[in-house]
């Protein structure tokens, strides 16, 4: 397995006090995950890990969005998009 990227460090060095939130998004060091065009992309290589993912999106949209670092988030499956929502950063700053 390859290492987990920056972003994804930077995503679970957000959660670095809370454990049991931290242990959930571990499965992101499963996936690629990088950025374009201010969407986060995460790539899954297996079903498993997809879904695992997305249950936890609700985690993964407070990082991004504190941090800035996309607009939208884009979770796919083998280079087939299964999932695209927003990042809304002006609700978590008002």
């Amino acid at each position: 397995m390859n290492r987990p990227s920056q972003l994804t460090k930077l995503i679970w060095d957000f959660y670095r006090e809370n454990q049991k939130e931290l242990r959930q998004l571990k499965i992101l060091g499963k996936c690629k995950v990088f950025r374009s065009w201010r969407v986060l992309h995460i790539r899954c290589f297996s079903e498993d890990v997809a879904e695992g993912v997305l249950s936890n999106r609700d985690l993964l949209v407070e990082p991004v969005a504190q941090l800035r670092l996309a607009n939208k988030i884009k979770i796919s499956l083998k280079k087939r998009a299964i999932a695209t929502f927003p990042v809304n950063s002006d609700k978590l700053f008002a």
